[in-house]
């Protein structure tokens, strides 16, 4: 499995137009190929937002991004007050 972290910076008062964007995306995000689970996290002070989803393999990660970052398009650019981090991860599980 893979994880995608998705993250960006804003500010409280966004939050709402965060949330509703979280929701719009979740719902196209759960559709694409491969995908296992999304998490949406906010940090305490409301100034960082992230994404983490789990997906199949390394090339759904990859492709759901680029698909992804299609749909989000310009949607950030009201919102987020600098510009996105992204990752992709292996995950790992322990054997004990």
């Amino acid at each position: 499995m893979y994880v995608r972290e998705f993250s960006f910076q804003s500010t409280p008062d966004k939050r709402p137009a965060i949330e509703a964007l979280a929701d719009t995306m979740f719902k196209f995000t759960k559709t694409l190929n491969g995908f296992i689970s999304a998490h949406y996290l906010v940090s305490e002070d409301e100034k960082r937002y992230l994404s983490f989803t789990m997906w199949s393999t390394k090339d759904d990660a990859e492709s759901a991004g680029e698909i992804l970052g299609e749909k989000l398009g310009n949607a950030l650019d009201d919102i987020a007050i600098a510009p996105p981090e992204i990752l992709v991860s292996e995950v790992y599980h322990p054997k004990a």
